[in-house]
C-alpha cells in the first residue's frame, strides 16, 4: 500500500516537472514574438523629434553640426541644421533612452571649427522639457547658446511700435517639433512692465498697452518654450502746437513742459523729440537722466525743428540739469539788430550751458545768435559735438563780438569741442578764454574743428581759434583741426595758443592745418607745450613765438609752406629764416619747410561718431580742381543713399547726391553764395570757393 502511495508521488513530480517546461517554452515563445513583427523582424525602439535652436548673433558660424551617440546607438546620428539670418534652426529625430550625448559643433564658411558643445540626457516618448547648453568658442571669444526642445512659440507681430496710450494685440502659435500645431494656453509676460503693460485674451492672444516710452519685450510661454516680440514705444513728443495739457504722445506738449519733465512724466533713459515747425522762444532745460540712461531730446528724423529766440534779450537756449543730451534742432535769432554804440552782447547767446554738467550736445546747427554757445566754469564734463555755427555777433564803434564757442573750465572734469564747423562769426571762432577772477581754461580738448574767416563779416580782426586769456590754462589740446581764411580776409592771426604774457601750464598742439593769415600760428607762455606734425601754409609770417626760453617745450615734425630762407619765423619779436629760428629757439629740429603752395588738394574726412552716413569733409583745393574726389568708406555702406552740401548753404540743395557705390565721391568745388547775415553785416561774408569749402554729408541710412 505504501509502494502505491510513493509511486503515485512520483508521477506527480514528474508531471508538474513536465508543466513547468512547457510554460517557460511558452514564455520564450511569447518572448520571441513581441521582439519581432508579423514577419519576423525586429522592432525599432521608440524615436522623438526635437527642434534644435542656436542664436549665432556675434559669429561668423555658417555651417552647424549635430551629432547623436549612446551606448545602444552604433553608429552616431549625425544632422545639419540649416543656418538663416544669424539663427540656427532644425529638427533632430533619435531613439528615446538614457545616455544621450547630444554633441554640436559650429564651423565658419571656410570650413574651421569656431564652437564646439555637448550634453548628455535621457530623452522620453513624446514632449521633453527643453534642455539648454552653451557651445564654448574655439575662435574669438562670443558662447553659442544652443536649445533642444519639443515645441516651438511664435509671437505675430515681431516687432512693433507704438505711442503712449497705444494697444496691439499679439498672437501665440504653438508648434511641435514636427510642425503641427498645438491649441494649448500660453502664458504671457512682459520684461518691463513700466513700458508694457500686457493681458491675456484668449489661449494664444494678449493685448499690450503702451504706458511710458522705451523698448519692453513680451514673452508667451509654453512647455518651458518662449517666443518673443520686441515692442518699441517711441518716446515723448513736443510740438511748436503743443500744450502744457498735453499727454506728450498723440496730444505733444508745449516745449518748456517738455524741458521741464512734464511733471515727472520724463523719465531717465527717455527721448523727447521735437516735431518740425518753429519754437518762440527763449527756452530753459533742466531735465536730469542717470549716467546709464541719459534723457534724450532730439529733432525727429526728417523734420526740421527751430528754436527762435526773435529779439529776446535772454539767451535763447539755457541748459540746466545732468546726464541729458541735446541733438539735431535748430538754434537761431530772427532778430535784426546787428550794431550799436557801446554795447557787448546785443545779440544773446544761442546755446547757454549754465548749471549743467554730464551733458552733450550733438550736431545742432546754430546761426545768427550772438554767440554759438556760452559754457560756464563750473558746468563739468560737457561735449559739444558735430555743431554748424555762423552768422553770429554784432559789432559796436571799437570792436565786434560774437564768438561760435566761448569755453572756460575750472579743471573738474572736461570739456570737448569736437568735430564743429564754425564760419563768419562776427567774433572768434573758438575763444577758449577767461577774464581774471571769472574762470581757468582748464582740461580743455579743442578736437577736429574746421573754424574759417571768422571775424571777417564784421570788419574786425579776429582768430579763428584762441587757447588763452587772462587766467591760467592747462593741460589742454589742440589737435586735428582746420583752420583757413581767405586771402585779402584782413586777418592778423590765425591760430593763436597761449595770451597776454600770463604763464600757462601745459598745452599739446598736434597736427592741425593752418592756411591763412598774417600770422599762421602764434604761440607762448607755456611752461611745458608739445608742437607736432601741424602744417601751416602761409603768405607772411608762419610761426611767432612771444616767449623768452622754451625750455620744457618739444616741437618737431612740422611742415610749413613758406620759403625757408624767408623771414617767417619769430622769436621774442625778431624775424628769421627758418634755420636761423631752429638755432635761436633750439626747436624745430625735423621740421621742414617748402616754398609755395601744395601741389595737390588736401582732404579730411571727419566721420561723425553718432550718427551713421553723416561727415563734415574739409577740402584746401590748392590746384583749383572743378571737382575733387573724396573717399567716404569709412562714412557710408555701399547701398545707402546720401547727400552733400555746402555748409554755407546748409539749408539749401544738395551739390551732390546718389546711391554709394564705394571708394570716392567727386564733390564740386565751384563754391555757393554764403548766407548773409540776418540784419546784415559791415562786410558781406567771402566766398571760399574753388580754393576751399567745408561740406556736410548725410545719408538717409543714418540713425
Amino acid at each position: 500500500m505504501q509502494e502505491k502511495r510513493d509511486g503515485e508521488r512520483r508521477r506527480l513530480a514528474a508531471l508538474a516537472r513536465s508543466a513547468s517546461g512547457l510554460a517557460f517554452l511558452a514564455l520564450l515563445a511569447l518572448g520571441s514574438c513581441l521582439q519581432r513583427d508579423p514577419t519576423g523582424a525586429h522592432l525599432t525602439p521608440t524615436e522623438t523629434s526635437l527642434l534644435v535652436q542656436a542664436d549665432l548673433t556675434g559669429t561668423a558660424v555658417a555651417v552647424v553640426v549635430v551629432q547623436v551617440t549612446a551606448p545602444d546607438i552604433s553608429t552616431p546620428l549625425v544632422f545639419n541644421i540649416a543656418v538663416a539670418g544669424r539663427l540656427a534652426a532644425g529638427t533632430i529625430t533619435l531613439p528615446t533612452g538614457s545616455l544621450r550625448t547630444i554633441r554640436m559643433q559650429a564651423f565658419d564658411a571656410g570650413g574651421i571649427e569656431t564652437h564646439s558643445g555637448s550634453v548628455s540626457t535621457a530623452i522620453l516618448p513624446g514632449a521633453n522639457p527643453p534642455i539648454t547648453f552653451v557651445l564654448a568658442p574655439l575662435v574669438g571669444d562670443v558662447p553659442i547658446t544652443a536649445t533642444l526642445g519639443s515645441f516651438t512659440v511664435t509671437v505675430t507681430p515681431a516687432l512693433d511700435t507704438l505711442l503712449v496710450g497705444d494697444t496691439v494685440t499679439l498672437t501665440a502659435a504653438v508648434a511641435d517639433a514636427n510642425g503641427a500645431p498645438v491649441a494649448a494656453s500660453v502664458a504671457w509676460g512682459t520684461l518691463l512692465p513700466a513700458v508694457t503693460a500686457v493681458v491675456s485674451v484668449t489661449q494664444q492672444t494678449a493685448r499690450v498697452t503702451a504706458t511710458r516710452p522705451g523698448t519692453a519685450r513680451v514673452v508667451a510661454t509654453y512647455g518651458g518654450v518662449a517666443g518673443q516680440t520686441t515692442i518699441v514705444v517711441g518716446g515723448w513728443y513736443a510740438s511748436p502746437t503743443g500744450l502744457s495739457s498735453g499727454d506728450g504722445s498723440r496730444q505733444p506738449w508745449d516745449l518748456q513742459t517738455a524741458l521741464n519733465g512734464a511733471n515727472g512724466k520724463v523719465r531717465p533713459g527717455d527721448t523727447v523729440w521735437l516735431r518740425g515747425g518753429t519754437y518762440v522762444g527763449p527756452f530753459t532745460a533742466s531735465l536730469t537722466g542717470t549716467a546709464a540712461a541719459p534723457i534724450v531730446v532730439r529733432q525727429y528724423p526728417g523734420e526740421r525743428a527751430t528754436i527762435d529766440g526773435g529779439t529776446s534779450p535772454l539767451d535763447t537756449f539755457a541748459v540746466d540739469g545732468r546726464w541729458s543730451t541735446y541733438w539735431g534742432f535748430e538754434v537761431m535769432q530772427s532778430g535784426v539788430a546787428r550794431s550799436c554804440d557801446s554795447c557787448i552782447g546785443l545779440r544773446p547767446t544761442g546755446v547757454y550751458v549754465r548749471y549743467a554738467s554730464d551733458v552733450k550736445l550733438i550736431n545742432l546747427i546754430v546761426h545768427d545768435v550772438g554767440h554759438g554757445s556760452y559754457t560756464e566754469d563750473a558746468a563739468h564734463n560737457i561735449e559739444i559735438y558735430g555743431w554748424i555755427v555762423y552768422n553770429g555777433g554784432n559789432v559796436n564803434r571799437t570792436r565786434s563780438d560774437g564768438h561760435g564757442l566761448y569755453v572756460k573750465n575750472d579743471g573738474n572734469g572736461w570739456k570737448i569741442a569736437r568735430d564743429n564747423v564754425i564760419f563768419n562769426q562776427f567774433g572768434f571762432g573758438i575763444h577758449a578764454f577767461t577774464s581774471a577772477g571769472s574762470g581757468t581754461l582748464k582740461h580743455l580738448v579743442l578736437d577736429g574743428n574746421i573754424l574759417f574767416n571768422n571775424g571777417t563779416p564784421s570788419g574786425f580782426d579776429n582768430p579763428n581759434l584762441q587757447l588763452g586769456g587772462n587766467a591760467i590754462a592747462d593741460n589742454d589740446t589742440v589737435t586735428g583741426n582746420m583752420l583757413y581764411f581767405s586771402s585779402g580776409g584782413g586777418a592778423i592771426v590765425n591760430a593763436r595758443v597761449g595770451f597776454n604774457g600770463l604763464l600757462n601750464g601745459t598745452a599739446i598742439v598736434r597736427e592741425n592745418y593752418i592756411a591763412g593769415g598774417e600770422e599762421t600760428l602764434d604761440v607762448g607762455y607755456w611752461q611745458v607745450l608739445s608742437v607736432s606734425n601741424n602744417t601751416t601754409v602761409s603768405d607772411s609770417g608762419a610761426v611767432y613765438i612771444h616767449d623768452t626760453t622754451t625750455v620744457g617745450w618739444q616741437w618737431g615734425g612740422n611742415q610749413y609752406w613758406r620759403d625757408p630762407a624767408a623771414k617767417a619765423w619769430t622769436y621774442h619779436d625778431t624775424d628769421y629764416t627758418l634755420a636761423a629760428w631752429k638755432s635761436a629757439t633750439n626747436l624745430g629740429a625735423t621740421d621742414q619747410a617748402s616754398p609755395g603752395k601744395p601741389l595737390q588738394p588736401q582732404v579730411f574726412v571727419r566721420p561723425n561718431l553718432y550718427e551713421h552716413g553723416r561727415a563734415h569733409v574739409a577740402i584746401y583745393n590748392w590746384s583749383a580742381q572743378p571737382n575733387v574726389p573724396v573717399n567716404l568708406s569709412n562714412v557710408l555702406r555701399v547701398g545707402d543713399r546720401y547727400e552733400v552740401r555746402n555748409v554755407q548753404d546748409v539749408f539749401g540743395a544738395p551739390i551732390a547726391s546718389g546711391t554709394y557705390g564705394g571708394g570716392a565721391v567727386l564733390i564740386p568745388m565751384s563754391g555757393v553764395t554764403p548766407a548773409s547775415p540776418i540784419g546784415g553785416s559791415p562786410r558781406p561774408p567771402l566766398q571760399t570757393g574753388p580754393t576751399f569749402d567745408a561740406f556736410l554729408v548725410t545719408s538717409s541710412s543714418g540713425n
